[in-house]
């Protein structure tokens, strides 16, 4: 059976309360689902890291709503992964559902 892999990837602004407080809580939820095999908590990843989950990516899903622009569904077009993107703001742009996303 093929071995599926949730890896959240983003910033983490550890003076920012909340946003500490939203990674404990996911962290927590995994931990409770008994998914804390499967999912991963990547922050604050550089360009090379960031370059290496793209390329073993399945997909990239990307959340940010009304979002202006938004690099990353180009970054994983640009490394042939299809993007799974909310249809709203910059992602409109860039994403067409059936030919880049």
């Amino acid at each position: 059976a093929a071995r599926v892999r949730l890896v959240l990837a983003g910033g983490l602004d550890e003076r920012l309360p909340e946003q500490v407080a939203c990674h404990a809580e996911l962290l927590a939820e995994a931990g409770a689902l008994g998914l804390q095999e499967c999912v991963e908590l990547r922050t604050n990843v550089s360009a090379e890291e960031r370059g290496a989950l793209f390329a073993r990516a399945g997909a990239v899903v990307y959340t940010p709503s009304f979002e202006h622009f938004g690099i990353v569904p180009l970054e994983a077009m640009a490394a042939g992964r299809p993007v799974i993107a909310v249809a709203l703001g910059g992602p409109c742009e860039s994403v067409a559902h059936g030919e880049t996303g």
